[in-house]
């Protein structure tokens, strides 16, 4: 078989052509990343400015709503008075006592710790995030509007959204907030997140305004550390005032200025505070209004 004759200069020149090629690719790819060095630090995001962010719901199966029935009233029996029952009535004192312990707790905390943050909302002075936002989790329109922080939400899926109230790592805090449903869906919660560390872990307090409550923590994978739960302290449909001591591994709940629970955990030693609600399905719709936001610490 014949073979057409191969030049040997031929070969030496596609081989400078080849590293003139390859020269030229490798300018284009330091220029390429030069520039985006220069993007990221002309529009690099200020770094006090107040952040959203989005997690997946740890449930799609929101707390089930109270049945509506009618009752009757049974014509009244006389029946013997009960025995004293002395046990019952020495639990009953000594949850008293420890309520009345934990409220003088938080009033201290309330007004001789070191403010970090506090807002009524009367302006957006603290550059609370102000933007609408559409991603796959929700389109939410943020505005400060009426002395309040009003967030319109529509969900793409079941998710939990919150707003850093400060960017510092605490590990003991007292954390308030006005903040109430205006208008959407019965299954829908809203609350604070708190001890949000760097590898996004945090814990999330909720309530909802069929008057029960709920504690999450998310470290790597959900946990419901407090199931939802029955309280009176709610108000539905009214500004429900929510707070939070965290001391160490303690922490100390309170609707409405009145003691509600407390657990110790020592999973998140320390990390943000924010403001946070969630919605359980696609499609939900809810407004909510947060006001007279305060983050203390002890020094």
């Amino acid at each position: 078989m014949d073979h057409a004759p191969i030049n040997p200069f031929d070969e030496e020149e596609r081989a400078g052509r080849r590293q003139v090629i390859i020269v030229m690719l490798g300018l284009g790819v330091m220029c390429l990343v030069g520039i985006l060095a220069v993007m990221v630090f002309i529009i690099k995001p200020d770094p006090q400015a107040l952040i959203g962010q989005y997690f997946p719901s740890p449930t799609t199966t929101p707390p089930p709503l109270p049945t509506r029935t009618p009752t009757l009233t049974p014509t009244p029996t006389r029946t013997p008075s009960p025995t004293l029952d002395l046990t019952a009535t020495a639990h009953v004192v000594q949850a008293s006592e420890t309520a009345v312990a934990y409220q003088t707790l938080v009033e201290n905390a309330a007004t001789s710790w070191k403010v970090i943050l506090s807002d009524t909302f009367d302006s957006n002075r603290n550059n609370w995030l102000v933007e609408e936002s559409d991603d796959e989790y929700a389109l939410i329109n943020y505005e400060v509007v009426d002395g309040t922080y009003r967030w319109d939400i529509t969900a793409h899926q079941a998710f939990i959204g919150w707003v850093r109230g400060d960017k510092e790592l605490l590990t003991d805090f007292y954390l308030s907030v006005d903040a109430r449903q205006v208008d959407g869906a019965e299954t829908a919660d809203y609350g604070v997140i708190f001890r949000e560390d760097d590898n996004s872990n945090f814990y999330y307090f909720g309530i909802n305004d069929q008057g029960s409550y709920v504690l999450y923590m998310y470290y790597e994978e959900w946990v419901t550390m407090i199931d939802w739960t029955d309280t009176d302290l709610i108000k539905p449909g009214e500004a429900n005032r929510i707070t939070v001591l965290g001391e160490g591994s303690n922490f100390t709940f309170f609707i409405n200025d009145r003691y509600l629970i407390d657990i110790t955990d020592e999973t998140i030693p320390s990390g943000n505070t924010a403001l946070a609600v969630e919605l359980s399905d696609e499609n939900d719709q809810a407004v909510f209004e947060f006001d007279n936001f305060e983050l203390r610490t002890p020094d």
